[in-house]
């Protein structure tokens, strides 16, 4: 039996520094160690995480002269560090410090505390369930109450290797293992002990050592480098085959933390962070694989573009962490009616992708579109708000409407189009129409960009008649482009263009300043002064210099506010009510006259007239149109009339056409109107001989019954 006496010839501690600069060995021998960033300190650790004394230690006097050290987390005044210390991965404000011991001060940078016996070149630990060092067939002898000295069976180096050993394998915080030619174990690192603790038990059963007999033939000093998971934990293992030793060495390093991020990161590359389905990088490589797959199997299968129908009105009326929320519960419901075999992506912003696997025919595609809208007739309850989500889908079949990814989507994108254009809230297959329709309206799209400079862009006058009188009352501004390739072209065609591509802005500008100039320029040439009328978008009235735009039109062109009238129609108002009473009622008190236009057709025409200063109110022309035919629309028109004349407004009757309806408008003491049954819109060169003519004649050009 061997007893030790601890003294600085025999036992040696040791605390190594696992740095990001490096490795740093300290030898202990004094009574007291103060480690931290203070340069005053025993033990001086510069860096990020370190407080100026993070640690300290004091060493413990045992019995038979032996001595351990104890940590503590802070200075002996009981100050504590700022991150705080752990040993062993257990946090600590003191600890008795063990043989393999491993201090953490930080995330990154830890310490190994070592006890290295050197006469008899063993090591010294304390008896503990998880002994940190072992060997089979170990003689042990007792050197005090709960301290034993492990002799290995295997041969021990010399006293000069053994130093070197400690300084540079035995403190290295890598796990290092060593096996001979028959696969027994002949060497383990304090590292790799701590980290795994049955490697000796399970021998060549344990992972690390799986296969790795296997491959004895390789060539002295082959390296193989392989990945080992061992229950939640990865490992990269870099085999060593040292042929003339007959030795197979690993080196051991954990890449939990890596292949956690590197899944992390794969994860949310082909996830969606909001929803957690899969993105769209996702589906253009499952939809690619799919279609080889199809191709070979003369299947079919489905693509459904959905939009979530006004969400961005959601998103301005109830905020944005709501409007995630709905996000979020379109997805679940969305999911909730797939097979497991469909795919459900988030394509980006409120657009959702749906592939349906192996259908039969195009009905099945149908009546899941069905049976999805019939989900949202039940409304979603977020925060105290009932909301009822509506959506448009879009469907393209394979192989019919593409054989290609990128074609099919195309085509499920185009009858999207279509079925947001023909009311929402429903869906539509695609056919080939709809893609000859996008591209012509991209060409155009792309021709009305040029459009405003190059001066394509005209204005017709349509004049508004006061039948009693016998005068032209005013003109209406109606834009028109003049396309070199295509001729005339119709504002219903190009306006909806303009909203989408924000083009109306310039656009409208640019009327409001030639109407006014056309106007001024007629009154210089003699003529009677007109008031002229021109329409605002809704993009104008929301825009917060309009009234500067208009007041600085005004005063260029030299016309005076009275012969100007600004058109509105419902919907505009209907974007922002308070915005647009406030901006029409400066409008007004400028001088400009304001009329509402289309007058009927909206669900708050009535309660209109007292929120917004109108002058004039134009009947909409689908009254007129069936005047002779629907009693209804007499009655409506009466009313409009009552109603005006109890406001003090004109009235101006829109899309007055033939004589029958001129006499019922009369009956209704309807003064104003306006359509082909008087003119046209004429271009300014015509609209001109007009007036002149008219200016001449002294009454009306047509003949009145």
């Amino acid at each position: 039996m061997l007893y030790l006496k601890e003294n600085k010839q025999n036992i040696q501690h040791i605390l190594a520094f696992n740095l990001t600069s490096g490795e740093r060995v300290f030898y202990l021998d004094k009574p007291q160690y103060a480690i931290g960033r203070y340069p005053q300190n025993s033990i001086v650790i510069n860096a990020e995480g370190i407080s100026r004394q993070h640690a300290t230690l004091i060493r413990k006097h045992k019995k038979n002269d032996h001595f351990s050290y104890v940590i503590i987390d802070g200075n002996i005044e009981g100050y504590k560090s700022r991150n705080g210390i752990a040993v062993n991965g257990n946090k600590i404000d003191k600890c008795e410090l063990k043989h393999g011991d491993i201090v953490h001060f930080t995330k990154e940078i830890t310490a190994h505390y070592y006890i290295i016996d050197q006469e008899s070149q063993g090591f010294i630990q304390k008896l503990t369930p998880n002994c940190f060092l072992t060997a089979k067939d170990s003689s042990l002898s007792n050197l005090s109450g709960d301290t034993k000295l492990i002799q290995s069976t295997r041969k021990k180096p010399s006293l000069s290797k053994i130093t070197n050993l400690a300084s540079v394998v035995e403190l290295s915080p890598i796990p290092i293992v060593e096996i001979n030619s028959e696969g027994t174990i002949t060497y383990l690192n304090p590292s790799a002990n701590l980290k795994f603790p049955d490697l000796e038990k399970a021998q060549l059963q344990h992972p690390l050592l799986q296969g790795l007999m296997e491959k004895q033939n390789y060539k002295n000093g082959s390296l193989v480098i392989r990945e080992v998971n061992i229950q939640e934990q990865s490992f990269e293992q870099h085999i060593h085959y040292l042929a003339n030793q007959k030795l197979i060495r690993s080196y051991i390093f954990d890449i939990t933390q890596r292949k956690k991020a590197e899944n992390d990161l794969k994860y949310h590359a082909f996830h969606d962070g909001l929803t957690g389905l899969p993105n769209r990088t996702f589906f253009d490589q499952h939809i690619a694989l799919m279609v080889n797959n199809y191709q070979r199997h003369n299947k079919l299968f489905a693509i459904l573009f959905i939009d979530i129908d006004s969400f961005k009105n959601i998103n301005d009326t109830l905020g944005h962490g709501i409007g995630d929320r709905i996000l979020k519960c379109f997805a679940q419901r969305l999911t909730s009616q797939v097979r497991s075999s469909d795919l459900v992506c988030r394509w980006g912003g409120d657009e959702f992708v749906v592939l349906l696997s192996e259908i039969e025919n195009a009905d099945e595609a149908a009546k899941f579109s069905e049976r999805l809208l019939k989900t949202f007739e039940h409304p979603l309850n977020i925060e105290g708000h009932q909301i009822y989500l509506k959506c448009s889908l879009g469907i393209a079949l394979y192989p019919d409407d593409g054989q290609e990814a990128e074609m099919l989507l195309k085509n499920a994108d185009a009858a999207l189009y279509r079925t947001k254009e023909s009311g929402r809230n429903h869906y539509q297959f695609y056919n080939p129409e709809m893609s000859l329709e996008i591209a012509e309206n991209f060409a155009l799209e792309t021709q009305l960009h040029q459009a405003i400079n190059n001066g394509e862009l005209i204005l017709h006058y349509q004049p508004q008649i006061n039948i009693k009188t016998g005068q032209v009352y005013g003109l209406e501004a109606l834009i028109r482009w003049q396309n070199p390739k295509l001729g005339l072209i119709r504002p219903d065609k190009f306006i909806p263009l303009a909203e989408k591509t924000g083009l109306i802005l310039p656009m409208g500008e640019w009327v409001l300043k030639t109407a006014c100039q056309q106007n001024k320029k007629w009154q210089k040439m003699g003529l009677p002064p007109l008031r002229i009328s021109v329409n605002l978008s809704a993009q104008q009235l929301q825009q917060p210099n309009l009234i500067e735009t208009v007041e600085n039109t005004l005063q260029s062109v030299g016309l005076d506010p009275e012969w100007l009238e600004l058109e509105v129609t419902e919907s505009v108002l209907m974007k922002n009510t308070a915005l647009a009473s406030q901006t029409l009622q400066e409008l007004r008190n400028m001088g400009v006259y304001i009329s509402m236009d289309d007058f009927g057709t909206g669900y708050s025409s009535l309660g209109y007239l007292k929120k917004f200063p109108f002058d004039t109110l134009k009947i909409d022309q689908s009254f007129v149109k069936e005047l002779n035919k629907n009693p209804q629309d007499l009655s409506i028109i009466s009313a409009i009339m009552t109603l005006s004349r109890g406001f003090n407004m004109r009235v101006i009757a829109e899309g007055v056409e033939n004589q029958e309806q001129l006499k019922l408008l009369q009956k209704l003491d309807c003064e104003e109107m306006q359509g082909y049954l008087f003119s046209h819109p004429l271009s300014p060169e015509e609209i001109l001989n007009y007036l002149l003519k008219f200016n001449q004649q002294k009454h009306l050009i047509f003949a009145l019954p």
